[in-house]
């Protein structure tokens, strides 16, 4: 049985892990229950972005999956072109299969300490001179709600499981 591992912030990656869990007839479990998941089929590991953190690299160098094939989802804000392109998972966790799927960041909610950040982030890209196209985004979209969640995106983890025993 595939297994779907997650851990979620705001939702999106939650949202992500249970539709998956839906379309591949999956067990998901929440990264803090671990211990209670199934030990067979494809394992698929997704969280948030942060910045130069993912917590998905660090849950699959943590857990010992034996010969099960492991992917890992990075769900984050951004552009999916620059992200896939960045591919800055694959550096982290060397032969896994790696995904990136847009997210949501919605400041009406964030905590006081990630509002915090954000703002130190936005005013240093605003100084910045040659803007790329994710840095111009993530200006545009700063202080908003913005929800990238599409399911669409799903397809090609779906495709990986299915061709690893799902």
């Amino acid at each position: 049985m595939t297994t779907v591992f997650y851990t979620s912030v705001y939702g999106a990656t939650r949202e992500y892990a249970m539709e998956l869990g839906r379309l591949l007839d999956a067990s998901v479990v929440d990264f803090a229950d671990a211990s209670l998941a199934p030990s067979d089929g494809p394992v698929i590991v997704a969280s948030y972005v942060h910045g130069p953190s993912i917590p998905a690299a660090s849950f699959i160098k943590d857990h010992d999956f034996g010969t099960r094939p492991v992917a890992a989802v990075a769900v984050g804000m951004t552009l999916l072109e620059a992200a896939r392109e960045k591919d800055q998972l694959a550096g982290m966790v060397p032969d896994v299969a790696c995904f990136y799927l847009p997210g949501r960041m919605n400041y009406s909610e964030l905590s006081a300490a990630h509002r915090t950040v954000m703002m130190g982030v936005i005013s240093a890209l605003k100084l910045k001179p040659r803007k790329s196209d994710n840095e111009h985004a993530m200006i545009d979209a700063y202080d908003q709600d913005v929800d990238r969640v599409d399911f669409a995106e799903l397809a090609p983890i779906v495709e990986w499981a299915r061709a690893h025993g799902a």
